[in-house]
């Protein structure tokens, strides 16, 4: 009889493949690309994963769209020669908002519109897409835009019931693109939404997420957004409740499943001001008071912290970087280098596997969003 380890690389030789079949000390760590903003790398360990599908998930107007985008322009700033594709189903992308809030680079970004596709037709042409040498990051705005050729071949007066869902065909697509996507090691976001089912029987609203159970059994990371807040200034909820008057807007999120490494850091947010787009400063330093890796060394002057050592950090005159928080800000933008030093050393510093930080929201914010997620029954 052959041993295990002979089989092994049989087996590997057979399917041209020699990692197929490897011993357990040898399985790679899960690589993942930053998306320079702390509000999103924190609660996921420091980025998204290469290698899988994502699911972007919420009611309508709250962020899930932006927040593809935030992805899509940092996959873009990590792989300069990769392209990314973004796939629009439901025809309402808004790109130069987009470019404006996330900086997205549209030479290195094909846009797909299948006006006149079904959804089968769609999905068989990610897969052809998914082919080329060059692709990165996908996304598919939205798995309930995508209509079977069932429905757009009859008229609107036949009810189709169930037989009018994508779900059976998105199950084997997903099945398919699950290998395609980690065998190239590119990343597949697909954008669902959370609807309201029933509150006739129950007193309560009961939610559910189109698309069958194909995207909660091959998605390897699951965000549910919750409802965006409007800033001004440092106030992150400052313009209730439409927002007149504000600067910005924030997006809130919680975790709600993550196969590449825990979820006990909960959720978290990315801010965006009008003006200048997604503004990583000021949540980068409201995270690094949070969490002590800027020490307040009184009511207006604060320190930057080694995280490795505990000291003061030095400017490159050999001064102390202690300031007012402005200052601080503007040094940081300023001066590239000590800012990309500074962002790697939080993020390795997060990356730990370290459940003492804690979640970013707090847990009235937490059960805002979660109240949907609990809530989810059925499948449509």
């Amino acid at each position: 009889m052959a041993s295990i380890l002979e089989l092994a690389k049989k087996l590997n030789k057979e399917f041209k493949d020699e990692h197929m079949i490897t011993k357990s000390d040898v399985v790679p760590e899960y690589k993942r690309f930053s998306t320079g903003a702390l509000g999103m790398d924190y609660p996921l360990f420091g980025g998204l994963p290469y290698g899988r599908i994502c699911v972007y998930s919420g009611q309508a107007h709250s962020g899930k769209t932006t927040a593809a985008c935030c992805e899509l322009a940092a996959y873009q700033r990590e792989n300069p020669d990769k392209v990314c594709i973004y796939v629009d189903v439901e025809h309402s992308l808004d790109i130069q908002h987009q470019v404006r809030m996330n900086h997205i680079d549209q030479d290195k970004m094909y846009y797909f519109n299948p006006t006149t596709l079904s959804g089968e037709q769609i999905l068989d042409a990610v897969i052809e897409l998914q082919k080329a040498d060059d692709v990165g990051l996908i996304v598919i705005d939205s798995i309930p835009a995508l209509l079977p050729a069932k429905v757009l071949e009859n008229d609107l007066s036949k009810d189709m019931g169930k037989q009018g869902t994508i779900a059976k065909t998105l199950h084997k697509f997903l099945i398919a693109m699950s290998s395609m996507v980690n065998a190239k090691g590119n990343v597949l976001i697909l954008i669902n939404q959370v609807r309201v089912k029933d509150v006739l029987y129950t007193g309560a609203p009961v939610y559910s997420e189109p698309g069958g159970d194909g995207p909660k059994y091959y998605s390897s990371v699951s965000v549910r957004f919750g409802k965006r807040t409007f800033t001004k200034g440092d106030d992150m909820d400052a313009c209730k409740p439409d927002g007149e008057g504000a600067d910005g807007f924030r997006l809130k999120f919680q975790i709600t499943k993550n196969k590449t490494c825990s979820c006990n850091r909960g959720g978290g947010f990315l801010t965006y001001r009008y003006d200048t787009g997604l503004d990583y400063m000021h949540d980068l330093l409201e995270i690094a008071l949070k969490f002590e890796f800027i020490q307040r060394i009184n009511n207006i002057t604060y320190a930057l912290i080694d995280l490795e050592t505990g000291e003061i950090l030095n400017d490159e005159n050999g001064n102390p970087l202690k300031a007012k928080k402005a200052d601080l800000i503007d040094y940081i933008l300023t001066h590239d280098s000590f800012r990309k030093t500074y962002m790697d050393m939080l993020l390795k510093h997060i990356s730990a596997a370290d459940s003492s930080f804690g979640n970013l929201l707090s847990e009235e914010e937490t059960s805002e969003i979660l109240l949907e997620e609990n809530a989810v029954g059925g499948n449509n």
